[in-house]
């Protein structure tokens, strides 16, 4: 099974599905990195234009869609990543439902948060 697999709609847990979402959070939190240092390379410039010209796209309002989903896809990785370590160690398995609830409920409750937060600090 590839990559496909991961979105089959038939005769899938909810686990399965906190699984693939936690995949493709790690997958998107890996590309902001790869894309983060790249960003921060480019500011070795000695004049400080490529900084101030950087600077000024990533606090505009459109850019704001993007962190406030960037921080989406690191919270609930945390917070599920957490989840995932507690059963590998054999914790709290049987209150394996609750514990999924609890951790979709912390996460979007952090992302509400955080989001209100940079949406205010823009300006919003």
């Amino acid at each position: 099974m590839g990559i496909s697999g991961w979105f089959k709609l038939g005769g899938r847990s909810i686990f399965s599905w906190a699984f693939t979402f936690q995949r493709l959070t790690g997958i998107v939190l890996l590309i902001y990195l790869c894309m983060h240092l790249t960003y921060l390379t480019t500011l070795l410039d000695k004049t400080g234009e490529t900084y101030e010209s950087m600077i000024a796209l990533t606090v505009s309002k459109e850019f704001l869609i993007f962190d406030i989903l960037l921080v989406l896809c690191g919270v609930f990785h945390g917070v599920n990543g957490f989840r995932i370590i507690l059963h590998e160690f054999g914790l709290a398995y049987e209150y394996h439902k609750a514990l999924l609830a609890l951790a979709v409920v912390i996460a979007l409750a952090a992302w509400l948060y955080a989001s209100y937060i940079m949406y205010s600090l823009t300006g919003g």
